[in-house]
């Protein structure tokens, strides 16, 4: 029998077989990443989770963090994760962590309400550890709708590999998903022999460097490949070998070598296209990137500048009111002024400033500044945390 070669995908990644459902959805920028809380009982050297979500109990659609603040997801918390996954037009979505099995009753409770929401068809896969697992918790994963879950076992410690074996019990799709960690190839041999006959696939990703606390990645001196990337020197040449281990061993899962450069090249930028035609206000320019280039006008107290995120982010509610209130203000006056019509100006009441088209505000720059407005050129992301690419004050 002839042996199935190593294939490039086109998407900055190789396989081997054909590509799981839940990565065939995420390469297209289809997926909603449902980050279901940062808890976690592990504390791996290569963790790539942000400072703000590394062991908290926190709950994002993509970027969006939906307040979530303890106990059970309150409507408006559960509705911001259904409007994300409307504004991606998203056609299934990936539960994360941290380990979404210890908050089960919150992960079993949004994957029935995405299903009633957008259907059977819309495909979930979910991302868990081996510890956590047991029959019953399986269970209502698969009783709520669960379509693919993927384990993350420890290359160096088999004494929870076994537990994987539960999850063939049910109907749906099993993998495994692993960075290529240098150093620690022996023992990813061992796993992918023990994988034999247990799993549908294998999900191999490239090991990447991140600026956090929980990654220690640089402290062990391991470096990025090149200037350009925070792939690890030497994950991928390690990843590609594992790749044809599988090959010469004829092993029957199918196997998918994951880059960093997909992450963000090829899924991340799908995702935000696809967003940036759903959010964009029709005088705002897209980028063939999927940025939004527009012209806004901020209240001199509250624009751009050092530590202007963590101000936004710090408002009490009274605070954020008053501000909408003299933003409100500030419309009706340019409105009564004749300087904008009224469907020409938008209010931002996420980043708290005016939304208009770059022609008008560069045209009005002095007019602007005149009555004491701070006004602007911005390209930006059309995520929810609409991060600025590049902010001119004129």
């Amino acid at each position: 029998m002839t042996k199935p070669n190593i294939r490039d995908t086109g998407y900055y990644s190789y396989r081997l077989g054909s590509l799981p459902k839940g990565c065939k959805l995420c390469v297209r920028g289809e997926k909603l990443v449902l980050f279901i809380t940062g808890l976690c009982n592990r504390d791996c050297f290569y963790c790539p989770l942000s400072d703000e979500k590394k062991n908290r109990d926190v709950v994002y659609a993509n970027e969006w963090n939906t307040g979530f603040s303890g106990g059970t997801l309150t409507e408006e918390e559960t509705n911001t994760i259904l409007k994300e996954a409307r504004l991606c037009d998203a056609k299934g979505a990936g539960v994360t962590g941290g380990d979404p099995l210890l908050v089960l009753d919150r992960t079993v409770e949004v994957i029935r309400k995405l299903k009633k929401e957008f259907g059977e068809d819309f495909h979930v896969h979910l991302y868990t550890t081996p510890e956590n697992v047991t029959e019953e918790r399986l269970e209502k994963l698969f009783k709520a709708g669960l379509d693919e879950i993927r384990f993350h076992p420890l290359v160096w410690d088999d004494r929870c590999w076994d537990r994987i074996d539960l999850a063939k019990k049910f109907n749906w799709s099993v993998g495994v998903e692993i960075p290529a960690i240098l150093g620690y190839e022996e023992q990813t041999k061992k796993l992918i022999d023990f994988l034999e006959g247990r799993i549908g696939f294998l999900n191999i990703n490239e090991l990447e460097l991140a600026d956090t606390k929980a990654n220690k990645l640089l402290e062990m001196g391991y470096k990025a490949k090149n200037d350009e990337s925070y792939g690890v020197s030497g994950s991928e040449e390690l990843a590609l070998s594992l790749m044809e281990y599988v090959r010469e061993k004829g092993y029957s899962f199918r196997v998918h070598y994951c880059t960093c450069r997909l992450k963000d090249a090829v899924q991340m930028k799908q995702r935000i296209l696809r967003r940036a035609g759903n959010v964009a206000q029709k005088f705002d320019k897209i980028t063939e990137d999927g940025m939004l280039v527009r012209g806004a006008i901020y209240l001199p107290e509250l624009k751009p500048g050092f530590g202007y995120r963590k101000k936004l982010m710090e408002l009490s509610r009274d605070e954020r009111e008053k501000i909408l209130s003299d933003l409100m203000e500030a419309k009706n006056r340019l409105i009564w002024d004749r300087m904008f019509r009224g469907d020409e100006l938008v209010v931002d009441d996420f980043k708290l400033r005016l939304l208009a088209s770059r022609r008008s505000v560069k045209k009005l720059r002095k007019r602007l500044k005149k009555i004491g407005l701070a006004p602007a050129l911005v390209e930006e992301y059309p995520t929810r945390d609409s991060l600025e690419v590049d902010v001119e004050f004129l």
